[in-house]
């Protein structure tokens, strides 16, 4: 059953369009943000692209290790054991390096361990 006011197909009003105020919203908040947000990606970017080169670390890596260092602890515990049983399920890992089996070092986890952070218990007044 339908209800009141839900729409023009039940006998509700029409609504009708509003071109200079979504050309205004366009013009004067769409148009700046972009503007910024295209300054933002170009100084992104060139990280990345310094990233890649002067350090020498794939940037992809950098953006995703980033991307979890700014979650939550238990976001991040799921994702990185998801991650790892994917890996393993897959059969995806890195390989042997001869530089390392050649002094005898042994490989590093792929996925570090890291001791727990105490939780901060809020004062409530």
């Amino acid at each position: 059953m339908a209800k009141n006011n839900d729409g023009p197909q039940n006998g509700g009003a029409i609504e009708q369009p509003d071109f200079e105020k979504a050309a205004r919203l366009l013009k004067h908040d769409v148009k700046p943000a972009e503007e910024k947000v295209g300054e933002h990606a170009q100084v992104m970017s060139t990280a990345y692209k310094t990233i890649k080169k002067d350090c020498h670390v794939n940037p992809a890596a950098a953006k995703l290790a980033y991307k979890l260092s700014r979650q939550s602890e238990e976001k991040t515990d799921d994702y990185l054991r998801s991650l790892r049983g994917m890996l393993e399920a897959l059969n995806v890992g890195i390989t042997r390096d001869l530089v390392d089996e050649a002094e005898g070092a042994e490989s590093a986890p792929i996925i570090p361990t890291v001791e727990r952070t105490a939780p901060v218990l809020e004062t409530i007044n």
